[in-house]
């Protein structure tokens, strides 16, 4: 039904119900029944947006923006959810299949040791019921051609039992520990699987819910486009474009001062984890070479060199030698910086990143796929990981455990191929939600989240982590 017939037919029965008659006739048409609740739902919305002025409306559309971010982030939180979940679980799978096997091995060793004691019997009895001796049955002949002691030969016969005996206790008791730990196992794996399965299910609604909200987003942005339009006597079509230029604008204040932060943030606490080369910093985009560290003067610094001055004037002690020139002071080494958050280290090569990025950006249009791995698509760890892992290097699965081993270097730094870690707290990696890989140039390759392909797109500076990674 259009909206406005929909609001006209609230409007009438909010008029039934204030004066107590009879239906309204709107347009012509009697409504002989009650609006549902979506029509209540979308009148009130319509009286709000009519009743906002301008900075009203805009304020509003602000908060619908961050709403919508708000949502984003939580169906990228709940994806890492999931892939670390079906991580877990394919962990547990093969700890399973290494607990199995492991029991057979041991079942099989309990077997043989069990063998093993029932020959000894066999042969003991065998020999009692031929009348031969202990030593018949140690040597495993038929007849006996040396005299041997019948003590000795009874105790070596007795410690052949022994022996058999403690061998099958001991590989019993390790096939029952064995057995016990594939159970342990094959329990685990149970839990992970059950939560892979909520975290997947949390995963789906969460991206429903974004859905949802982005469709009810569309509609209320209509009608405060409409109520602009009003207001300033102009287009809704104006509206829109007047509101995307504004929010562009603040979008690119926004960013650049979260970028100016992680820059600074990551600068003042220097890199760690990775051994990076003059050729590698200048491999980056926009990156120079650090300069040449100004040498000391054989005066020394100003202080030192009006010292020596001074010292020079005074008379010397005896005419026949002179004095020394004051040494140089030693310089202070600068202040250690503070370590970054988590260790790590980086081991590729920047051709190597440069053949990462080149892998991800030909998967640029393949869908996004909840914790997949390219059949027939990608989460955004996902993509990092068959990324360098095709260029050689091999990284973790998640983008939690991707930030925790790899390198780190500051955004100044950054070169094509290197990591962008995105965290709901960036003091805490284990909020981390997303990762992307850098392009150069300001740009980034990523696989967002449900309903949006991988892509190429400008770098998103807010919230990320202290520091970029390097594999």
């Amino acid at each position: 039904m259009p909206r406005t017939r929909r609001a006209a037919r609230v409007t009438s029965w909010v008029a039934v119900a204030l004066l107590g008659g009879a239906p309204v006739v709107t347009g012509g048409v009697a409504w002989a029944e009650p609006p549902s609740d979506d029509d209540v739902a979308a009148a009130h919305a319509a009286a709000d947006a009519a009743a906002l002025d301008v900075a009203g409306a805009q304020s509003r559309l602000d908060a619908i923006r961050a709403e919508l971010g708000r949502a984003e982030a939580a169906v990228q939180t709940a994806a890492e959810d999931y892939a670390e979940a079906r991580e877990a679980l394919a962990d547990a799978k093969r700890e399973t299949a290494q607990a199995r096997e492991r029991a057979n091995r041991a079942q099989r060793a309990e077997d043989a040791a069990r063998g093993t004691l029932a020959e000894a019997y066999r042969t003991t009895a065998r020999a009692n019921e031929n009348g031969l001796g202990p030593l018949d049955v140690v040597a495993g002949a038929r007849d006996v051609g040396d005299v041997v002691s019948g003590e000795a030969a009874q105790r070596a016969v007795d410690r052949k039992v022994a022996g058999a005996l403690a061998l099958q206790a001991d590989v019993r008791s390790a096939a029952r520990n064995a057995d016990a730990r594939w159970q342990a196992a094959r329990a685990a794996q149970q839990d992970a699987s059950a939560a892979a399965e909520a975290a997947f299910a949390t995963a789906r609604r969460t991206a429903a819910d974004l859905t949802a909200r982005t469709a009810a987003a569309e509609d209320e942005r209509d009608r405060l486009f409409a109520r602009l339009a009003d207001l300033r006597s102009t287009s809704v079509e104006l509206e829109r474009q007047r509101e995307a230029d504004r929010q562009e604008r603040a979008a690119a204040a926004s960013e650049a001062a979260a970028r100016e932060r992680a820059e600074d943030a990551a600068s003042s606490g220097g890199s760690s984890g990775t051994s990076e080369t003059t050729a590698d910093r200048a491999d980056a985009p926009g990156a120079q070479a650090d300069p040449e560290p100004e040498r000391p003067r054989s005066g020394g610094t100003d202080d030192g060199a009006r010292a020596d001055d001074e010292r020079q004037a005074e008379p010397a002690p005896q005419p026949t030698r002179t004095r020394e020139p004051a040494p140089d002071p030693a310089p202070r080494p600068d202040p250690k910086p503070d370590p970054p958050p988590v260790s790590g280290v980086g081991q590729g090569s920047a051709a190597q990143g440069r053949e990462a990025l080149a892998w991800a950006r030909s998967k640029i249009g393949t869908p996004y796929q909840w914790g997949g791995d390219g059949d027939p698509g990608y989460d955004c760890s996902g993509l990092t990981s068959g990324a360098w892992n095709a260029a050689g290097v091999w990284i973790t699965r998640t983008s939690r455990s991707q930030y925790l081993t790899v390198g780190k270097v500051s955004y100044d730094r950054m070169r094509p191929g290197d990591l962008i870690f995105y965290a709901n707290d960036t003091s805490d990696p284990s909020t981390i939600r997303h990762v992307a890989i850098y392009a150069g140039g300001g740009m980034m390759v990523e696989a967002p989240r449900p309903g949006i392909d991988v892509r190429e797109t400008p770098v998103r500076w807010d919230e990320v982590m202290p520091y970029a990674g390097r594999p």
